[in-house]
């Protein structure tokens, strides 16, 4: 199905390509694609503005690299947080405000505060990203762990399980479904996030580049890089469905 989506939307944009007759307003697929791939290992234009990472192969390692990382450590905080909160008044009164305020400032709001006050720079870009998806992942966490049934925790320590082993064999694997669908939705907004920061002025990765070539008027290798970026997230969300349905396949 989802293949067959791609096709309709090559389809209608190349019919509007031919349409428009301008490649500098809006160029065909296969234009966008010769000139990504040409530019993907090494890019003459970039090294000519002294851009230090000319290839948009680089770029978009380097913003993969850090949404990556800020995903893994804000999404499992988040969990690890929610699931607390969901067993404790004290925890939630506290990270109960912080999810719900937060949640509601885009991040678009956020990161020119943070970018002034701290800086640009791969921590700081890493804290803003791991933020959010802590904000994200641990709403839905702690969601799901206060729609989790008490009865089955306790019944489980009737059977002399500690509060670590309990928190480890039943809550968290028993919201395991939710926390991972959670982590799904934080991994798409951590790259769309990072992307984001680096529109702000990075020196560094896939919205340097972006914001370079849309200076330019360069409409081809926008859409590239854009396009490059999405098929990337569907990639990734594609094995973390995997991962869900194996790590979940005791629900059968």
């Amino acid at each position: 199905m989802t293949a067959l989506v791609l096709v309709v939307i090559i389809a209608l944009w190349e019919a509007a390509s031919v349409s428009v007759g301008n490649a500098g307003i809006l160029p065909s697929p296969l234009r966008v694609v010769n000139d990504f791939c040409s530019e993907f290992i090494y890019d003459p234009g970039l090294v000519y503005l002294g851009i230090k990472t000319p290839s948009y192969g680089l770029n978009i390692a380097w913003t993969l690299a850090l949404a990556l990382i800020a995903w893994l450590i804000g999404g499992v905080l988040g969990m690890m947080i929610g699931l607390w909160a969901s067993r404790s008044q004290i925890v939630r009164n506290l990270a109960g405000p912080v999810f719900y305020v937060f949640g509601a400032i885009p991040a678009l709001v956020l990161a020119p505060f943070a970018t002034i006050w701290f800086g640009h720079g791969a921590v700081v870009e890493v804290a803003i990203v791991a933020f959010y998806c802590f904000i994200t992942v641990g709403m839905i966490s702690l969601s799901a762990g206060l729609t989790f049934s008490r009865s089955t925790e306790e019944y489980t320590a009737t059977l002399g399980l500690g509060k670590s082993a309990l928190f480890r064999s039943v809550t968290l694997r028993g919201t395991m479904p939710e926390n991972l669908v959670g982590m799904r939705i934080a991994l798409a907004m951590s790259i769309a996030v990072q992307v984001t920061i680096e529109l702000l002025g990075s020196q560094y990765g896939v919205g340097r580049i972006i914001t370079i070539r849309a200076s330019e008027g360069n409409v081809s290798a926008v859409l590239g890089m854009v396009l490059a970026m999405g098929l990337i997230a569907l990639l990734f969300d594609w094995g973390c469905k995997l991962v869900s349905k194996r790590v979940t396949q005791w629900r059968g």
